[in-house]
């Protein structure tokens, strides 16, 4: 592949055909993936977990990050083999064709779209803890001027992007160092002056087993491990991506898995029943907090003797501060990996050429025009943070799960292409993988199952467009019906289940459980047969 070398702020950089700029090494792109988790997760979901599992959410965030590994490493793989921008829409396209390529894509699109919007509300939210007018916390949702300071956000990270990735991954870095510092300190220190241990075991550990599931997709931990998927969307303007890609997506998961679960046990062990005026256990008050951590340091300042009281003042300001500067951060990263996903459409012809357009500085213009607006889109009707995120963690895994077939998929129809880093035993991962994505979308519960997967199946509303622009012919229905009808299947399973996951309980828990299994099985054999049987694109224009 032909490169022509450029110059941005005094650094070396690749320019790829596409207009791109390969100019991110390998500890920026871990920078990025970390300034990407770092975010709002580990100020909301720490302690939305709690009103589902009670202290043993920590649990849930150890088998989330075990889960995450199973459904996502795959991307490692695809992202070195193919080092292309918005590679985790796109991987389907190169194992089930135009169709199943755009819904899968389609489903990713939802979830990066709408993490600006989350992170910016993210922003507001906290920033209510001293400044009250942006927040209504009857009603949990922003004020007008809590959503008019969101899409100001949104409009001045859009202009950060517009510098190149070369620049905005330096700004980047600085931002992710401080916020891992202010993490560290916090689960360093305050355990040091606040710490409940009984809080671990009131009423007790567990509040609910089925909660400890249900947790992982409907409290936000699920959506906080998202981080490492910006780092494959990037993989066209990494330096060396085939090498760099595994180590870079696998250190990501090892620090962003210690920092959330340090986190939590930090939060669950600083909580003062007494300061909230409540029976010790209601972990339900705990999780409707609008400044989770902040307003439990204050809830122990009256418990205290000065000194540490005053400390405790001194580490809610810092909390603070940070908790506006980290969604901030994770805002522009989501943005920069949305607007990537984008170009690759447009790159697999799907959509107008005109969004694979960069600037000088090698950032897509029109793209991120389109996921700034997107953004605003999701933001008005849904000015709160666990709404947002209740919606999108489903869309991600419809896409994991298809990308979880796509990997015995890939290897058959692609043998020849070097895969810097390889999955081992690719047809059982695969199958593990498939299993725990259709029981990750069952525990985000319905009706959030029947809202997030009908946006999905409207992607098939757009495909027309690109359906119609190549007469519609070469679309590949074939190999990529079965994806509408699981999605399908999963949003009547998920009617019917049991009233934990918000059924009618037609088929009650545990039952629910086991005819998931089954029709889980069932769809990842019909996924594999489905597949064609010859490549669909010629080995060296996937690697161009």
């Amino acid at each position: 592949m032909s490169l022509e070398e450029g110059m941005i702020s005094g650094d070396r950089y690749e320019t790829t055909k596409t207009g791109l700029k390969r100019g991110m090494t390998t500890g920026q792109a871990i920078m990025f993936g970390v300034g990407g988790a770092i975010g709002s997760g580990i100020l909301f979901a720490a302690a939305g977990g709690l009103s589902y599992a009670g202290p043993a959410d920590i649990i849930s965030w150890i088998l989330t990050a075990i889960f995450i590994v199973l459904v996502t490493l795959p991307f490692a793989e695809y992202s070195a083999m193919f080092p292309r921008s918005g590679i985790s829409a796109r991987v389907a396209y190169y194992s089930y064709g135009s169709y199943g390529g755009f819904i899968s894509g389609w489903a990713l699109l939802i979830w990066a779209a709408t993490i600006p919007a989350i992170e910016a509300v993210a922003v507001s939210t906290y920033a209510s803890f001293y400044f009250p007018f942006l927040y209504n916390s009857s009603t949990g949702v922003l004020t007008g001027y809590g959503i008019l300071l969101s899409v100001l956000l949104l409009l001045g990270f859009f202009v950060l992007n517009l510098v190149g990735i070369g620049t905005f991954s330096k700004f980047n870095n600085i931002l992710t160092w401080v916020k891992i510092a202010i993490v560290v300190g916090f689960i360093i220190i305050l355990p040091i002056f606040i710490f409940h241990p009984s809080n671990f075991t009131t009423p007790k550990f567990a509040t609910s087993i089925g909660g400890i599931f249900i947790a992982i997709p409907a409290s936000g931990i699920l959506f906080s491990f998202g981080g490492y998927r910006q780092v494959a969307d990037m993989a066209g303007e990494v330096k060396n991506p085939g090498k760099k890609m595994p180590k870079i997506i696998g250190l990501v998961l090892l620090i962003q898995t210690l920092l959330y679960i340090g986190m939590a046990v930090v939060m669950i062990g600083s909580v003062n029943f007494a300061g909230f005026k409540t029976f010790a256990g209601n972990w339900d008050k705990i999780s409707t907090l609008g400044s989770p951590l902040a307003d439990i340091m204050r809830s122990n300042l009256s418990f205290v003797n000065p000194t540490v009281a005053g400390l405790l003042s001194i580490m809610i300001t810092l909390f603070f501060v940070f908790a506006i500067f980290s969604p901030g951060g994770t805002l522009g990263v989501y943005l920069t990996g949305a607007s990537r996903i984008l170009f690759g459409y447009a790159e697999e012809d799907a959509l107008p050429k005109k969004l694979k357009q960069t600037t000088k500085k090698g950032a897509p213009l029109f793209s991120l025009i389109i996921i700034v607006i997107m953004s605003i889109i999701f933001l008005l009707p849904l000015p709160s943070w666990y709404a947002l995120v209740d919606f999108v963690v489903v869309a991600a895994v419809a896409n994991f799960a298809v990308a979880s077939l796509s990997l015995p998929v890939l290897r058959k129809l692609y043998p020849g292409i070097e895969r810097p880093f390889k999955i081992p035993y690719p047809t059982l991962w695969s199958f593990a993988a498939f299993i725990i994505a259709t029981y990750l979308i069952y525990w985000s519960t319905y009706p959030t199952t029947l809202y997030a997967l009908g946006a999905t199946l409207a992607g098939s509303i757009i495909f027309l467009y690109q359906a119609n622009r190549k007469h519609f012919k070469n679309l590949n229905i074939a190999n990529s019906i079965w994806i509408p009808i699981y999605i399908i299947g999963m949003i009547i399973l998920s009617y019917l289940g049991g009233t934990p996951t918000g059924g009618i309980n037609f088929i009650p828990y545990p039952y629910d459980y086991v005819v998931l299994f089954i029709y889980a099985i069932i769809f990842w054999g019909v996924g594999l047969l489905s597949a064609p049987k010859k490549p669909l694109i010629n080995a060296e224009a996937l690697l161009d």
